[in-house]
């Protein structure tokens, strides 16, 4: 979106009362969500709470910080609890995790670049991660399950030629993932990315692993999501405020003010 409306009227400024479409979701001990509501709203950010601030809060157990934000403590440690009953669930279905750095590019007062480094992914990072998975496969299910017309985020399975190229290369490194021919699943590739973890060998063949795999990419039919190990997926949540997102939250929105006729399901599903 332009920058008037990606941090003006569409960033949830504290203090700052915004409209926004909610997915309320209750969770259960084992991850799962046993209800949830859609809602049209409105959201008043109390604070502007950063990354760092929050993993002090957390990780450091910061005492000064703990102290500035002492009304909020309880809730980001319940938020903390949370995350970590989601993460394991993703895990136990076998979803993929490669945890690889993203790069971070940082820039001098010219706007030149000074210097690349690797972004730190802390725990407030991946609290945040983790809600917007939930969030964006409840919603994707309910789209899936009422035959909404809308913009899937689908992750297809690899070539099977592919996988057995990468079969033979990791084989050589003394590595396997272990499946029946033909017949690789998700948790497969996950449980050599474990095997890997910490080893000089992790980050090549992780980087060899994703250009193996399919790219992720919007569809109107739901195929599923290899990487997340998730029946449906879509892109909900919008922190970074894309297109695509604002097409997910029109179709919801009408399907969930008025019946959709079959004529407008048709009409919407040539457009997307």
């Amino acid at each position: 979106f332009p920058a008037e409306l990606a941090t003006g009227l569409c960033s949830l400024n504290p203090h700052v009362d915004r409209l926004v479409q909610s997915c309320l979701m209750e969770i259960d001990r084992r991850g799962q969500v046993v209800r949830y509501e859609l809602h049209d709203g409105v959201i008043h950010s109390n604070e502007r709470m950063t990354y760092t601030d929050v993993n002090a809060i957390l990780t450091d157990r910061d005492a000064g910080v703990r102290t500035k934000y002492a009304p909020l403590v309880p809730l980001f440690e319940q938020m903390h609890e949370l995350f970590g009953i989601l993460n394991h669930r993703r895990h136990r279905r076998g979803s993929i995790d490669f945890d690889l750095k993203e790069p971070e590019i940082i820039l001098d007062d010219q706007g030149m670049v000074e210097q690349i480094v690797a972004l730190e992914r802390n725990v407030a990072h991946r609290i945040i991660e983790e809600f917007m998975l939930v969030a964006n496969e409840t919603v994707a299910q309910h789209l899936d399950e009422n035959g909404v017309p809308s913009l899937f985020r689908i992750h297809e399975d690899p070539d099977p030629l592919k996988v057995e190229e990468f079969e033979q290369f990791i084989a050589t490194l003394g590595y396997s993932l272990a499946a029946p021919k033909g017949a690789v699943k998700p948790r497969h590739f996950q449980k050599l990315v474990e095997r890997m973890r910490g080893t000089p060998q992790e980050k090549p063949i992780a980087f060899l692993m994703l250009r193996r795999m399919q790219k992720a990419r919007y569809d109107p039919s739901n195929m599923g999501h290899l990487g997340l190990a998730a029946e449906s997926y879509t892109h909900f949540t919008s922190p970074i405020r894309r297109y695509p997102d604002l097409i997910v939250h029109r179709t919801l929105r009408e399907s969930r003010q008025r019946s959709m006729s079959e004529d407008r399901r048709e009409e919407l599903t040539d457009e997307l």
